[in-house]
């Protein structure tokens, strides 16, 4: 059977057996337990939302909820989470808005009454200035995405009112002052770069060439500011 055949069978058994283990999988599919993992992974990056319980009772199993997460908080947890999204209202230019709010609303109406309390009388009892600031474009939440990927995309941005294209790899965010950068190595000009997230106004994949850029990290990438040496 070819890959999607073998990845189709794995969705399914995992759907019909409820939790199994990879070495369960691969018996049944008669592939190797990496096989079995490699695809694993190939299936979450596609959105299957597998969960993965590990000790002598663990297994996979399907999230049957899609894309809800639980996450337990103590009380001091949940109050301090509360806090920062509140005032990130006032200082953030994430595009996360709407969903802020709705976590915050989410957190007013726990069905725990004693917390429930402690977050209402927060609520009533700090203010957060409600300043306008100019929210980052939802192509933030694509950078995220290439960053994690390495792919090699073709970005367009704004320099000095010139639209310049390059070729690049997205290395990571960095966030100085509440301003957001994308860094990135410029194949073309063999160097990395600081380009803000505001001025980036397109960005799609780009199959031409491969490049490993696996030692230059959102750590490190100052060192590769300068053109490489011919």
């Amino acid at each position: 059977m070819n890959k999607r055949e073998r990845q189709n069978k794995l969705v399914q058994a995992i759907q019909e057996n409820r939790q199994i283990t990879a070495s369960e999988l691969a018996t049944k599919l008669n592939v190797s337990k990496r096989t079995i993992l490699r695809d694993i992974q190939d299936l979450e990056d596609q959105g299957v939302k597998i969960l993965a319980k590990h000790g002598k009772l663990g297994g996979y199993q399907l999230q049957e909820t899609p894309n809800n997460y639980e996450i337990e908080l103590t009380e001091n947890q949940l109050s301090a989470l509360f806090l920062v999204l509140n005032e990130s209202q006032s200082i953030s230019t994430l595009p996360y808005k709407e969903e802020i709010n709705a976590i915050i609303k989410k957190c007013l109406n726990l069905p725990y009454t004693k917390m429930r309390r402690t977050l209402k009388k927060l609520d009533r009892y700090i203010k957060f200035d409600d300043q306008q600031y100019t929210n980052l474009p939802a192509i933030f939440s694509n950078v995220l995405i290439y960053c994690t990927e390495r792919n090699v995309m073709a970005m367009e941005y704004d320099n000095h009112s010139r639209v310049i294209t390059e070729n690049v790899i997205f290395i990571g965010l960095l966030c100085e002052g509440g301003l957001w950068k994308a860094v990135v190595f410029e194949i073309g000009l063999g160097k990395t770069n600081e380009i803000p997230i505001v001025d980036i106004q397109d960005i799609s994949y780009s199959f031409e060439k491969t490049i490993k850029t696996q030692d230059i990290t959102i750590n490190n990438y100052q060192q590769f500011l300068n053109p490489t040496e011919p």
